[in-house]
């Protein structure tokens, strides 16, 4: 069967194209691979293919376009763009718009390439597929077969009809797997057809640390080892956590038992709930690592410690506070394995990053990043000072905490108990002879005057405050006490930012939107549209529609008429109409234009950029 597949490679990397050429020759497939798009539409127009794997970014005719010409040769043709993990925004869904069948990021394992290929080969011959992605499996399902069995046969669990257990699995008609599950489990076994990508997908997704946690619970409880499941749960709760891609654990005693909620793309989940049995020794271990006061219970505390997971370190900010329920903590997580995003990974309108990366370049300056709390306002100083990291500059910092070590930047961390706050930190570093100094957050006013102090003596100076817009910032550092002509001679650009969750790409579809969500949208990109994507929910993104975040961006770069309004005590509404007539994108705009792309849903950018403003309906 194999030699009746046909299969082309669009890769300007002739290393990949030789080594995936050579391992799917030698399984039997037709392979034939071509360095540009040109070259790939000629041979679909020439020939027969069954299966087209497209570099998302090749000179010439780039990826989009030479998947839009090959489905226009050929419609029946099954596409997958391959793409870095630092694609440019909307790149990804420009491609769904465009028809492909699935993405492939690098490095890909060949395995995912070959299932892909056997699927479609005994699509014809073998029972339907079903698709995981959408398939709502019973936890109580995943207690028949133990993770190793599940990874061993390439199965996953479904759901249990009376003595009868459903299970997926790539191979449905391999009786011995059958007749082993059916020993193992003391029940009937049916078998449901799944790609294989989708089975292991399923099994990393589905055999957790939680479970791990539940079953480690149920058998220490009960011979009343108190003390040590805490070191162990605390260990699975924060490498559950960072297997989710979660900011911050909750753990709040209730009246019947201990909610464990993690914060998932901004937004919380209930994960687990444990027995108040735990609740003494898990608070205690947590106070111990986080150097806290183990007999306080009424007072507020604060801590911090490192733990390793999985081969990495994580940094662990926790708080715990009374309530009337309980003493609950919260454990906000710093992953240290995590890599510096670059600037057009962010989310900027490619005009805008132009803008602003020609705006960092500045010999000296202010530059203000806004947004409310967890908007990522670090995030983008960091990438920002990794872009000017070279050799001919001096970059200081100044941070609390320090959540990325760069190298050749000196990085210096606030410790109020050995008087180093972000004002005296500022003193110290004018001292250092710095091109370039990065302040983690204006909170006072001495901060927001030495800070300003060091734009005007010659050095670039970037930092953040709490504001919901780019004018919300100038006026908090007016609210800090800082003269409107010290800010319009210092600051030469303000950034505010926000996060919006992505829409999920396993379950987008186009759907019918709201009449206030149509109006919202109308408003801001003029053009009337009633349908957008939405995610219907899958087992990828924890039913809720969306996967991953990106930011949604204003850049108001201070002119002279600007500054001038800001001197003059101008509102808020006239400096914002004057920075649009001189071509700021507003955040409401920023946010539904990428609602126009598909990156996002009208709803979020209400409900995360709109302030609570809705339009008129």
């Amino acid at each position: 069967m194999n030699e009746q597949i046909n299969i082309l490679i669009a890769d300007d990397d002739t290393n990949l194209t030789e080594t995936l050429s050579d391992i799917l020759e030698e399984k039997g497939y037709n392979v034939v691979t071509v360095d540009n798009g040109e070259k790939a539409v000629a041979e679909v127009r020439s020939r027969h293919f069954d299966l087209a794997l497209i570099d998302i970014m090749m000179p010439g005719m780039n990826g989009i376009e030479t998947l839009r010409e090959i489905k226009k040769a050929n419609h029946n043709i099954t596409t997958m763009i391959m793409t870095g993990h630092s694609a440019l925004e909307g790149v990804v869904s420009e491609a769904i718009d465009a028809g492909v069948d699935g993405v492939l990021y690098k490095p890909f394992e060949i395995d995912t390439i070959v299932e892909m290929i056997e699927s479609k080969a005994e699509a014809h011959t073998g029972p339907p597929l079903i698709d995981l992605k959408k398939y709502q499996i019973q936890r109580e399902a995943l207690q028949f077969i133990p993770e190793e069995i599940a990874r061993r046969y390439d199965v996953i669990p479904l759901r249990v009809e009376g003595d009868t257990l459903i299970v997926a699995m790539s191979h449905p008609e391999n009786l011995n797997i059958l007749e082993d599950l059916r020993l193992r489990t003391r029940m009937q076994i049916k078998p449901l057809r799944a790609a294989l990508m989708d089975v292991r997908g399923a099994i990393n997704l589905h055999y957790r640390a939680i479970t791990e946690i539940e079953r480690e619970i149920q058998q220490i409880t009960s011979n009343d080892l108190a003390r040590i499941p805490a070191v162990r749960i605390v260990d699975l709760l924060i490498a559950g956590a960072v297997k989710e891609g979660a900011s911050d654990i909750h753990i709040e005693p209730t009246r019947d038992n201990l909610r464990v909620r993690y914060r998932v793309d901004g937004y919380l989940r209930e994960v687990l709930s444990l027995p108040l049995s735990v609740y003494n020794p898990l608070l205690s271990r947590l106070k111990v690592l986080a150097k806290m006061d183990i007999a306080e219970r009424r007072r507020p505390q604060e801590g911090r410690f490192t733990i390793a997971t999985d081969n990495q370190k994580v940094d662990v900010r926790a708080t715990t506070v009374n309530t009337a329920q309980g003493e609950v903590a919260v454990l906000h997580l710093l992953d240290k394995a995590l890599s510096i995003m670059e600037l057009s990974e962010l989310g900027f309108l490619p005009d805008v990053l132009a803008v602003y990366e020609k705006l960092i370049e500045s010999p000296s300056g202010m530059i203000v990043v806004g947004g409310p709390a967890g908007s990522g306002k670090t995030t983008t100083l960091y990438s920002s000072i990794n872009r000017l990291n070279t050799a001919e500059r001096n970059i200081v910092t100044i941070e609390d905490p320090i959540e990325y070590q760069f190298a050749n930047i000196k990085q210096i961390e606030v410790n109020p108990q050995m008087d180093i706050t972000f004002a005296s930190g500022l003193k110290t570093i004018l001292r250092l002879d710095p091109d370039i100094i990065m302040v983690g957050e204006i909170r006072d006013a001495e901060t927001a005057r030495m800070a300003i102090q060091a734009a005007l003596t010659g050095h670039l100076v970037l930092t953040s405050v709490h504001a919901n817009d780019s004018v919300g910032a100038l006026f908090r550092l007016i609210d800090l006490g800082v003269e409107p002509m010290l800010i319009t001679s210092a600051v030469i650009g303000v950034v505010a930012q926000h996060l919006v969750r992505r829409i999920c790409p396993h379950c987008r579809s186009l759907r019918e939107a709201s009449l206030e969500e149509r109006l919202a949208y109308e408003g801001q990109v003029w053009e009337a549209r009633s349908q957008f994507y939405y995610g219907e929910g899958c087992n990828y993104c924890g039913y809720t529609g969306y996967l991953g975040r990106t930011g949604v961006f204003e850049l108001m770069v201070m002119s002279y008429e600007l500054k001038r309004l800001l001197m003059q005590g101008a509102s808020a509404d006239d400096i914002v109409a004057q920075a649009v007539k001189e071509g700021m994108v507003p955040l409401q705009r920023a946010g539904m234009l990428k609602v126009q792309k598909g990156i996002t849903t009208p709803q979020e950018v209400l409900r995360r950029v709109f302030f609570g403003l809705k339009p008129p309906v």
